[in-house]
């Protein structure tokens, strides 16, 4: 291959991880196409919850959960009840997390698809081909050729090719570009067909409790807001059963009726057959090329980290793909991703299909059983088993360090008397933050240059109000900073810190997570 390249990234996929990765690359002056077999979005149901580090991301592309009409939260519990509807566990879901924003928001994906895609819309360097149908993808050192067939709307499908410096797929669980990529998968073995019904609630019923699981072996059911004005049911198929059986206006209609809903009160939105399963592919880069969302991954819902994981893919992904575009860093900065992004989507996994084990149990004596125990840790909380450890990055661009690989904190802050979140009056990128200091002013003046060099700032956060500072108006940042140990820490692009520190540290630290980018930036005259 040689000769001009067209693009900076090709994204095979424009479903919402697709579309979020165009946006932030964009926004960054990067050329970026996105190819899109379907002419539409896609219409069956699919994602209606997302977490506080997703409400974070949206934040930063202009979105405020907290008050958008298209988004909504509850201010409750999260319960899983039996067959009788005694409770079996209860989760405390009120107030804000360390993050900064609610555990978790309720959303329609068609509508959120559609405001991405105005974004993206109003972005000169970001385009859309749909119609588009990825066959074959050659790579160099230098770029990729994608080929395949191109339908417009109003023409023939014919043989069409283009070229980018880098590919990545986001086309979900039958992603092509994975199959090209040649990697395998590690397959769990989980697998249970749900139908999905999504409802518009034009009856305005009363949905009490909001949020909840119903494990009855007769037939567990999933019970939860789906964005305002909707509602979701996920059913459980019982052996035997087919989408055939299932997948029908009478039958819906039929499942939803014990709970208040009918054709009077509410409207029959979409409703699919989907087989939950858990698996992700084992290598998630190669070469220029790169996959992310579905295609890297696929876990059941009952988590709600689908979605949620994708879009953690895509904002990792960016900062990386952002470095060597710019030429500052080298192509085993998305080996890195890979090892980064596969150890923590495994966490959510995992734990998605522990919670299923619970609900899809379909056999009376083993229904008792788990109702024991669970009514048991219930009136005894010690006999419930620990917390899971928080979800960490796999090895990569970080250095062990109490807090580093982890989600970094996120309090509410003020400067001259306006107030908000840090993230609304922090620089983005790479933040090196002190408390009560600007952090760095020691630091050796070639280190200094490489890290300004990559975009870094350095953050002081104050105890006492001060002009022009940000004010740790609750303390959220001396605490955290008190919890480890250090004077200060670095968070990175996707808010994951690279390291906390004592002064005395921070150089070394510092030096080995530039090192770790392989960036290639010149030393200071």
């Amino acid at each position: 291959m040689s000769g001009t390249v067209d693009f900076d990234v090709a994204i095979v996929g424009c479903g919402p991880v697709g579309q979020l990765l165009a946006m932030l690359l964009g926004r960054q002056g990067h050329k970026v196409v996105i190819l899109e077999r379907h002419k539409a979005f896609y219409p069956l149901p699919r994602a209606v919850t997302f977490d506080d580090e997703t409400a974070r991301t949206l934040s930063g592309i202009g979105f405020d959960p907290d008050t958008d009409p298209k988004m909504e939260f509850f201010d409750t519990e999260y319960f899983l009840k039996n067959a009788s509807q005694d409770v079996l566990l209860k989760l405390n879901w009120r107030g804000e997390t360390p993050s900064g924003w609610r555990r978790w928001y309720w959303f329609s994906l068609p509508e959120l698809q559609e405001r991405f895609q105005e974004i993206i819309d109003a972005l000169p360097q970001v385009s859309v081909m749909r119609g588009f149908e990825v066959q074959a993808l050659r790579q160099d050192e230098a770029q990729v050729e994608v080929r395949g067939t191109h339908r417009p709307d109003d023409g023939e499908a014919k043989l069409s090719s283009l070229t980018a410096k880098f590919v990545i797929g986001a086309d979900g669980a039958n992603s092509v570009v994975r199959e090209l990529m040649g990697t395998t998968v590690t397959d769990l073995g989980f697998y249970y067909d749900w139908l999905i019904i999504d409802i518009k609630n034009t009856g305005n019923v009363p949905y009490d409790p909001p949020i909840w699981q119903f494990c009855d072996p007769a037939r567990p059911q999933t019970l939860v807001p789906g964005g305002p004005g909707r509602r979701r049911w996920e059913i459980m198929l019982l052996p035997g059963e087919t989408a055939a059986d299932v997948a029908n206006t009478e039958a819906c209609w039929s499942f939803i009726a014990p709970w208040g809903s009918n054709p009077s009160n509410c409207e029959l939105e979409r409703f699919a057959v989907w087989r939950f399963q858990a698996k992700w592919a084992d290598h998630w880069a190669k070469g220029r090329l790169a996959i992310a969302g579905d295609a890297a991954h696929l876990m059941p819902p009952f988590a709600g980290q689908g979605m949620c994981a994708g879009l953690r893919d895509a904002v990792n992904l960016f900062w990386r793909l952002d470095l060597l575009l710019k030429g500052q860093a080298g192509l085993d900065l998305l080996d890195a991703y890979s090892d980064e992004r596969k150890e923590h989507v495994k966490y959510f996994i995992d734990l998605s299909v522990g919670i299923g084990k619970v609900i899809c149990v379909i056999d009376p004596d083993e229904a008792v059983a788990r109702d024991q125990a669970m009514l048991a840790a219930m009136a005894d909380p010690s006999l419930a088993p620990p917390a899971p450890p928080p979800p960490a990055l796999g090895p990569g661009n970080w250095v062990a360090s109490p807090g580093a690989s982890l989600l970094s904190r996120q309090g509410r802050v003020s400067v001259n008397g306006r107030h908000g979140r840090f993230d609304a009056f922090a620089p983005g990128g790479w933040r090196l933050i002190g408390l009560d200091h600007r952090p760095g002013a020691d630091l050796p003046a070639a280190l200094g240059a490489q890290f300004e060099a990559l975009g870094g700032s350095r953050i002081a956060v104050s105890t006492t109000p001060q002009p022009d500072v940000i004010f740790d108006e609750h303390g959220i940042y001396a605490d955290w900073l008190a919890e480890l140990g250090a004077d200060v820490v670095l968070v990175r692009p996707d808010h994951y810190v690279a390291f906390s520190a004592r002064k005395d540290e921070l150089a070394e630290r510092l030096e080995r997570v530039l090192n770790g980018l392989h960036l290639k930036v010149p030393e200071p005259a």
